[in-house]
């Protein structure tokens, strides 16, 4: 995989204000600067470490995770690195370098299961009405949404007062359109959203991650998670998340067996 991203998108002067409590903008640089050259040394764990103080400390940045992800894959750490691939993606849809490497850590994941488990069954794409709207924020939806909303009405107000039949018929159809693809937008918005689904999404972390009876490591294993699968977090209790994993197995797993994509 591609050595880490040298730049750093951050408002760092916002930073400073949500932080009273010390960390310095100059600090954030230099963690950001001292995982890089962690990284190019070869020092895959201290980058992980340095990545990952900064999104503890409440960044949320492509670049950010897109190195981390990337310092989890040079240490083996597939689960991990699909997880901050895809939370690079979340915040910048799109992107093709984090497109690539997820592509590339989930192909390591199937190797991996062939190898350990002479099965390579591995998620390698988004189900295609997620794949439609993961190149969009929700936030370009929304916008694209309250335009296209607005010249839908535009054209009703303006077909009223139109004078030709001729006229009266254009706006007509240019109202449907509209309207049209305002519905597509706001499908687009709500599968973005993940409002179709129940919990939150999230990625498995560990191979073979057991999903339990009840929250409690003593609890019969009801089915296993591979390591880089889809899933949903429906609830936590007592240090265990209850999952659904992307084939429709449910039970509690640890919390750190499993990532959510978006805090």
């Amino acid at each position: 995989m591609s050595p880490p991203r040298a730049a750093l998108a951050l408002c760092l002067s916002t930073l400073l204000a949500l932080f009273p409590g010390g960390v310095k903008a100059e600090s954030l640089e230099e963690l950001f600067r001292a995982g890089n050259k962690a990284f190019a040394q070869g020092d895959y764990g201290g980058a992980v470490q340095r990545y990952q103080s900064l999104v503890d400390a409440g960044i949320r940045d492509a670049d950010v995770y897109m190195n981390l992800g990337l310092a989890h894959a040079r240490r083996g750490e597939l689960g991990r690195a699909v997880l901050a691939f895809e939370q690079s993606l979340h915040v910048r849809p799109g992107d093709d370098d984090a497109t690539n490497a997820l592509g590339l850590a989930r192909a390591a994941v199937g190797k991996r299961r062939a190898e350990r488990h002479g099965e390579a069954l591995v998620e390698t794409r988004p189900p295609l009405a997620e794949a439609l709207v993961r190149p969009y924020t929700e936030q370009a939806l929304a916008v694209l949404l309250l335009i296209s909303d607005a010249a839908f009405f535009i054209c009703l107000i303006l077909r009223r007062r139109a004078r030709t039949d001729q006229s009266r018929t254009g706006l007509a159809v240019a109202a449907t359109l509209l309207g049209l693809v305002a519905l597509c937008l706001l499908s687009g918005l709500v599968i973005k959203r993940g409002a179709l689904q129940e919990g939150r999404a999230a990625i498995v972390l560990r191979d073979a991650a057991e999903l339990r009876e009840a929250p409690d490591p003593r609890a019969s294993v009801r089915a296993r998670a591979p390591e880089g699968g889809s899933a949903r977090v429906l609830a936590r209790d007592q240090g265990f998340a209850r999952v659904r994993t992307a084939s429709g197995a449910e039970g509690f797993m640890s919390d750190g067996d499993v990532g959510l994509i978006a805090d």
